[in-house]
C-alpha cells in the first residue's frame, strides 16, 4: 500500500507567508508530518504494544509555537533542519585556502546551528511526490553567497520519504558554486512513551560505536577520539539511559548530560532506541559518520508545546546524524568541505516497530 500524502495550512509568518503542513500516513501503522518552514519534522504518530497511536516527537500544535520568543530563546530547534553546518565552531570561525570566515554569534557568544537565521528559519520550496511504493516531499532552499558569512551559493535539497513498509527516510543533497562547508542534520526530539511530561531515562539505547568525541567547557570537541569502554558513553549493549546519566563523570558534568558525537561503525544498523513500557522501538540507519546524541539537558519548561505541555529537562532525546562537529578545526576528522562540481549526500532511515 502506498502511503497517503495530505497537506493543510499550518499557519502564517509575520510577513504574511502561508506555511504548509504535509502528512504521510500508512493506515494505523504510522503518521508523520513536516512543514516547509525550516523543513521541520513536527509530528510522529506510531502505535504502542496495545495499538495506541501517540505522538512521540516534541513540537507545537501550530506554527505560532515555532515563532514564539520564549521558544526561540531556548535554542532547541525542535525537529528543524539545521545548517549550513550543525553544531559549534572553535572561535566562531573557519578557514578555507588561507582565508578566515568569521561567523555571527547567535547563542550568547557562540555561533550555533547555522547562525542568526539558519536553515531552520527559512521557508523551503516544497515538491510533493508519489512512486509505486512510497510518498514524500522534497524541500529546496537556495542559500546565497555570504549568508551568515558562509562562502558560496549553496543549493540544498532535503527529502522526506515514507515507504510501503513504514520506513521513513531523510536524505540530504547540496551543491555549491564556491568552496564552502556543509554539514546539515535533523534535530528531532524523541520520547517514545508518548507522554512528554515524563523523561527519557527509562528508554533503552544502543549505538554501534566504540568511540566518541570528548568535549571542552564550550561543548566543542577537544580533538580526541576516545574509546567508550569504562565511560557513560558505552552503549554497545542496550541499556537504560538512566544508568548512564547518573554516573560520576567529568564529561557528563561539562555537558549537563550527554551532548556528544558518537563515531559510528559502518554497519546496517547504527542505533536503536527502545521504550520497554510501550514497546515502541526506533531503529536508525545512516550513511553519516557521526551521531550527535543529546539528552535534552537544557530543556527547562520555559515554553509549552503540544497540548500545552511544558518540555522539561530530559523530556526527549535527539539522534542527530551528521559529520563530526567543528570538523574544520580538526584535520583528523572527516572533512565537510564541499567543492564546486561535487555533490554532498547523506541519508538516514528510521524504522519503527513494537516489541513486547
Amino acid at each position: 500500500m502506498t502511503p497517503i500524502l495530505e497537506s493543510k495550512r499550518f499557519g502564517e509568518t509575520p510577513e504574511g507567508e502561508e506555511i504548509t503542513l504535509f502528512t504521510l500516513s500508512l493506515g494505523n501503522k504510522i503518521s508523520i508530518s513536516f512543514m516547509n518552514y525550516g523543513a521541520t519534522w513536527t509530528h510522529l504518530f506510531i502505535p504502542d504494544k496495545n495499538g495506541n497511536l501517540e505522538d512521540v516527537v516534541l513540537g507545537f500544535d501550530d506554527l505560532k509555537g515555532y515563532l514564539h520568543q520564549e521558544y526561540l530563546d531556548n535554542y532547541c530547534y525542535l525537529g528543524s533542519t539545521v545548517g549550513r553546518v550543525a553544531g559549534r565552531f572553535s572561535g566562531n570561525q573557519f578557514s578555507i585556502d588561507g582565508k578566515t570566515y568569521h561567523l555571527p554569534k547567535n547563542q550568547g557568544g557562540i555561533h550555533l546551528h547555522g547562525g542568526m537565521e539558519g536553515w531552520d528559519k527559512k521557508i523551503w520550496i516544497a515538491q510533493p511526490f508519489e512512486t509505486d511504493d512510497s510518498s514524500g516531499v522534497t524541500f529546496f532552499y537556495k542559500s546565497p553567497d555570504g549568508e551568515e558569512n558562509y562562502p558560496g551559493t549553496v543549493e540544498a535539497w532535503v527529502t522526506y520519504t515514507l515507504d510501503a513498509s513504514g520506513s521513513f527516510e531523510i536524505s540530504y543533497k547540496a551543491i555549491t558554486d564556491k568552496k564552502t562547508i556543509v554539514n546539515p542534520t535533523n534535530h528531532a526530539y524523541f520520547n517514545l512513551s508518548g507522554d512528554f511530561s515524563k523523561n527519557i531515562e527509562d528508554h533503552e539505547f544502543w549505538v554501534d560505536a566504540e568511540h566518541y568525541l570528548p568535549v571542552n567547557v564550550n561543548s566543542l570537541p577537544t580533538g580526541e577520539i576516545a574509546h567508550v569502554a569504562g565511560t557513560p558513553f558505552d552503549f554497545r549493549r542496550p541499556s537504560l539511559i538512566e544508568a548512564h546519566l547518573h554516573q560520576q563523570n567529568d564529561q557528563l558534568k561539562l555537558a549537563n548530560g550527554i551532548d556528544h558525537c558518537f563515531v559510528l561503525n559502518p554497519s546496517e544498523k547504527s542505533a536503536i532506541l527502545h521504550h520497554p513500557k510501550s514497546g515502541r522501538t526506533l531503529t536508525l540507519s545512516t550513511t553519516a559518520p557521526g551521531l550527535q546524541v543529546y539528552t535534552g539537558n537544557y530543556l527547562n519548561g520555559s515554553f509549552k508545546g503540544k497540548g500545552n505541555s511544558p518540555f522539561d529537562k530530559r523530556a526527549a532525546i535527539c539522534l542527530e546524524t551528521q559529520y563530526f562537529p567543528d570538523a574544520p578545526t580538526h584535520a583528523e576528522f572527516p572533512t565537510i568541505l564541499l567543492l564546486p562540481g561535487e555533490v554532498f549526500k547523506s541519508r538516514t532511515v528510521f524504522a519503527f516497530s513494537v516489541e513486547e
